[in-house]
């Protein structure tokens, strides 16, 4: 694992978001803890942890033909939805949460242009192809 490339890449996901990044981290998926982040939230890597494993677990139970892969997922909040939490499925060992302003950022820009670009060189950064 390269940490030092990790914490760039997270600075780089900052400045794409243009101030729409109001938390980051990368976390373990068996503790709930950080390794690298820009205003980390541990108690949320720990307790969206537990929430991605849930439902990992009902996505497996129910029988929906989902791959693991594609268990991240995406939580807006607030009445105007201007708050989002997106937890992305790095690879077997980590995951990265995020918490976006969506008032100075664009979901599209997030979909489209920040985690395409910045998902492969992280998992890179991690010794890592894919989940």
């Amino acid at each position: 694992m390269n940490l030092k490339q990790v914490n760039e890449l997270l600075s780089e996901m900052e400045d794409q978001m243009m101030g729409g990044m109001a938390a980051v981290d990368v976390f373990s998926k068996q503790s709930g803890m950080s390794i690298a982040g820009i205003r980390t939230a541990p108690k949320a890597c720990a307790l969206f942890n537990v929430v991605c494993e849930r439902t990992i677990d009902s996505i497996k139970k129910s029988g929906l033909p989902i791959p693991h892969h594609l268990a991240s997922m995406l939580f807006t909040l607030g009445e105007d939805e201007n708050v989002m939490i997106a937890v992305v499925e790095l690879d077997a060992k980590y995951r990265l949460g995020m918490a976006i302003d969506l008032s100075k950022t664009s979901i599209g820009v997030i979909i489209s242009v920040v985690m395409p670009d910045i998902i492969p060189r992280m998992r890179a950064a991690l010794g890592t192809r894919a989940s």
